[in-house]
C-alpha cells in the first residue's frame, strides 16, 4: 500500500538517529540505547528492557545488522546489563526529582520513576510508581507509627503522628527529604513527663527508586526508661490490595502471615534480615513493597493487622532497644522498594538483591526500576534471534564472544522461565501472560532451527501445551471460533496482541510438532478476528474502523479487543504473513481457507500503517497511533518486522 515502507532502513534510521542515545547505568559504565520516546515525556527519559529486546530483534535482521554494526551490539549489551540472577529488569529512568504544585495540604514531588505525597504534619508519606497511563496508581502509606516503653514497672504506648510539630521538605542537588519531628509526653501519674523528641526522616534520591526512612529518639536525660520500641510502618495497606507478609529468612516453607480475617498479630521476627509486604498472586504486575533494616539485629517483630476482607491494613517493624535507656539517641533504619512484578516467594534472592541496591546506590547514574520485564519472551527471543544470525554467517565480522553470551543467555532465561513461570502457572494461574509465551516459544523455535537439539523441541512442547491453555472456545454462527485472551481473569477480556501473539507462536511451532491441536487451534483462532467500528478514549470517545479480536464467554456475553494502538496492528500483520508464507501443508489450507478474510483484514491494518507515518526526509517515524504526534520504542519495531518479518522466522 502507498505510503508504507517496503525496506527496513528508513525506519531503522529513525531509530538511530533520533531515539538512540548513550546512558550511563552507573559510575564507569557506559551503554547505548534507545529510549521511550525520542522528547522527553512529562520530563521522563525512559529505557525499557523489553522495548529495547524488540528493537534489537528489528536490528538483527541480517540487513540492518550489516548496515548499524556497532548500534546492533550496543543495544544487545544494554539488554543484556538489565538481566541479573533469574531477574529480567523492567526499565531505568534518568535521574529527575522535582517539586510539583500542592494539592491542599498535600506535598507533592516528581522522582523519575515515582509519585510521593506528603501530608507531613499528620506524619503520613504516599509513594506509587510513575507511568504514563492508567498504571500509575498509589501503592504504599507510611506512617502510624508510635513508641513503646516501660517505665517504673508500666508499659505505655505513644503515637507518634499525633506529637507531630515540626516539618520539613529539603530537595536539592536531587536529593528529596522529608521530616516530621515532636516530642513526646507521657503521664505516669498525675504529672506530664518528657520522654523526649521523636523525629522521622524519609530520603529519596533521584538516581535509585530506594526510600530510606529513618526513626530516631532522642531520650530525656531526666527520666529513665526501659525496653524501648521503635517502629516503621506502613498503614491503609487494604487500599493496594496487600495480603501476605515474608520475612528472609523464613521461619517455615510459605509465607509468614496471610491475612483472612479481621485479627491482629505480634510475630516474633528476630534474625530477619528483610521483610516484604505483597499481594497473594505472583503475576508480573502484582505490588510489593520490599524492606531491608540497616541493623537487622534490631528488628524483633512484626505487628500484623488484617481485615474481614482478607486484606492487610497494617505492617508495623518493632525496633526493640533492650535494658535500662537514658538520654541515649535511638534509630532504626530501612531501605524501601517498591516493584510492580515479580518472584515474590524467592525471599532469599530479592534480600540479596536489596542489599547490593543498597550498597551501590552511590555508583548508579540512573534509577532502576526492579520489578520484573512484562516481556521476558521479547528478551528471550531477541538473544535467540542473535545467535542465530550470527551462527548463519549473516554478520561479517562476527561480533567476538557475541554468540556464545547470546546462547548462554538465552538458555539462563529459558530455564528460568520454564521454573518460575510455567511451574508457578501450575500453581496460580495468574502467573503468565499469552504474549509473553507466545515469545518465548518464537525464541525456541529459532533456536531448535539453528541448533537442532533435542532438549529445545521438548521444551517447545511444554510451552505450546500451556499456551493451549490460554484458548477460549466458542461457537460463532455455526462455526467454531477462539481468542487467546492477555492473562485469565474472570470475566474473561479480549486481547488482540495476545491473540495475535499466540496464533503467531503456534504457526511458527505447527512445523516442527507433530501435534494436530495446534493447527486446529490457529484455524479457530482466525474465525476470531473480527471487523468493527468501535470507540476509544482519548479524553473523549472517538469512534474508529479497525480489526478486533473477540470472545464470547459462557454467558453469551460478546468482547472484543481492537488494533488502535499500531504496535497491535504490527503483530497482527506479522501473524498473517507468517501464516500465508508458511511451507507447511497444514498450514497453506487453513490460509486458503480464510483468504478472503485475510485479505480484508490486512487491507485495514495496512491502511491505518500507512496514514500513521511521518517522514522525515530519509527517515520514516510509524506513530503509536493513528492520532499519536510520534512514535514510540514498542511500536517502531513492531510494525517493521509486522510488516517485513524476520529472516530467521
Amino acid at each position: 500500500m502507498s505510503g508504507l515502507p517496503t525496506d527496513a532502513f528508513a525506519a531503522a534510521e529513525f531509530l538511530m538517529r533520533q531515539m538512540y542515545r548513550p546512558v550511563d547505568i552507573a559510575a564507569g559504565q557506559r551503554h547505548f540505547a534507545v529510549a521511550e520516546t525520542e522528547k522527553p515525556f512529562e520530563g521522563d527519559v525512559w529505557y525499557w528492557n523489553d522495548d529495547n529486546a524488540k528493537v534489537l530483534e528489528f536490528l538483527s535482521r541480517p540487513d540492518l545488522w550489516q548496515r548499524f554494526p556497532l548500534e546492533t551490539v550496543a543495544i544487545y549489551r544494554f539488554v543484556a546489563a538489565l538481566c541479573r540472577g533469574p531477574f529480567i529488569f523492567r526499565r531505568i529512568g534518568a535521574p529527575l526529582l522535582e517539586r510539583l504544585e500542592p494539592q491542599g495540604a498535600v506535598e507533592r514531588h516528581r522522582h523519575s520513576l515515582l509519585n510521593l505525597k506528603c501530608e507531613l504534619s499528620r506524619g503520613r508519606i504516599v509513594a506509587g510508581q510513575r507511568y504514563h497511563d492508567s498504571r500509575t496508581f498509589d501503592n504504599v502509606t507510611f506512617g502510624g507509627n508510635r513508641v513503646e516503653f516501660t517505665y517504673r514497672g508500666r508499659r505505655f504506648r505513644l503515637p507518634v503522628d499525633s506529637a507531630v510539630e515540626q516539618t520539613a521538605a529539603e530537595l536539592n542537588r536531587g536529593i528529596l527529604i522529608l521530616r516530621h519531628a515532636g516530642d513526646l509526653f507521657f503521664r505516669p501519674a498525675l504529672r506530664r513527663v518528657r520522654l523526649g523528641r521523636i523525629g522521622y526522616t524519609y530520603t529519596i534520591h533521584a538516581h535509585s527508586m530506594l526510600i530510606e526512612v529513618e526513626a530516631a529518639l532522642d531520650l530525656d536525660p531526666n527520666i529513665a526508661v526501659r525496653d524501648v520500641v521503635l517502629t516503621i510502618g506502613q498503614v491503609r495497606l487494604s487500599n493496594y490490595l496487600y495480603s501476605v507478609v515474608a520475612v528472609h529468612p523464613q521461619p517455615a516453607a510459605g509465607p509468614l502471615f496471610t491475612a483472612k480475617r479481621q485479627e491482629r498479630h505480634i510475630i516474633e521476627v528476630a534474625g530477619a534480615s528483610y521483610y516484604q509486604i505483597r499481594h497473594k498472586q505472583i503475576p508480573g504486575e502484582s505490588l510489593a513493597l520490599h524492606s531491608l533494616p540497616r541493623n537487622p539485629t534490631c528488628l524483633a517483630a512484626l505487628e500484623v493487622v488484617g481485615e474481614k476482607s482478607g486484606l492487610l491494613n497494617t505492617v508495623l517493624a518493632h525496633y526493640r532497644f533492650p535494658g535500662r535507656q537514658r538520654g541515649a539517641r535511638l534509630v532504626a533504619v530501612e531501605h524501601k522498594l517498591l516493584t510492580a512484578g515479580g518472584f515474590y516467594d524467592r525471599t532469599s534472592v530479592y534480600a540479596e538483591a536489596l542489599r547490593n541496591a543498597v550498597a551501590t546506590r552511590s555508583q548508579l547514574s540512573v534509577a532502576w526500576d526492579f520489578s520484573t520485564s512484562y516481556d521476558y519472551g521479547a528478551t528471550i527471543n531477541a538473544f535467540a534471534k542473535c545467535f542465530a544470525v550470527t551462527m548463519a554467517g549473516y554478520v561479517s565480522p562476527q561480533p567476538q564472544n557475541l554468540p556464545e553470551e547470546a546462547r548462554s543467555l538465552f538458555v539462563s532465561y529459558l530455564r528460568a522461565y520454564l521454573e518460575l513461570f510455567i511451574e508457578d502457572w501450575r500453581r496460580e494461574p495468574l502467573t503468565l501472560a499469552s504474549r509473553d509465551l507466545a515469545f518465548v516459544i518464537l525464541g525456541v523455535v529459532t533456536m531448535y532451527r539453528a541448533l537442532g537439539a533435542e532438549e529445545y523441541l521438548r521444551a517447545l512442547r511444554v510451552l505450546c501445551d500451556t499456551l493451549l491453555e490460554f484458548e477460549l472456545q466458542f461457537d460463532l454462527v455455526g462455526e467454531r471460533a477462539s481468542g487467546f485472551p492477555l492473562c485469565p481473569a474472570k470475566p474473561p477480556r479480549a486481547s488482540i496482541d495476545g491473540h495475535s501473539a499466540a496464533l503467531l507462536a503456534l504457526t511458527q511451532a505447527v512445523p516442527l510438532l507433530d501435534d494436530t491441536r495446534l493447527a486446529a487451534a490457529i484455524d479457530r483462532g482466525l474465525a476470531g478476528y473480527c471487523l468493527e467500528t468501535t470507540a476509544v478514549e482519548l479524553g473523549e470517545p472517538r469512534r474508529i474502523d479497525t480489526v478486533s479480536a473477540m470472545i464470547i464467554d459462557g454467558d453469551g456475553q460478546r468482547r472484543t479487543h481492537n488494533s488502535y494502538w499500531n504496535f497491535t496492528a504490527g503483530l497482527t500483520l506479522r501473524f498473517f504473513r507468517a501464516l500465508r508464507q508458511s511451507r507447511d501443508p497444514k498450514l497453506q489450507a487453513i490460509a486458503a481457507r480464510h483468504a478472503y478474510r485475510l485479505e480484508l483484514f490486512e487491507m485495514v491494518l495496512r491502511r491505518q500503517l500507512a496514514k500513521s507515518v511521518t517522514r522525515h526526509g530519509d527517515m520514516i517515524e510509524i506513530r503509536c497511533s493513528l492520532d499519536s504526534a510520534e512514535t514510540n520504542s514498542e511500536t517502531q519495531p513492531w510494525v517493521m518486522l509486522g510488516l517485513l518479518g524476520h529472516p530467521c522466522e
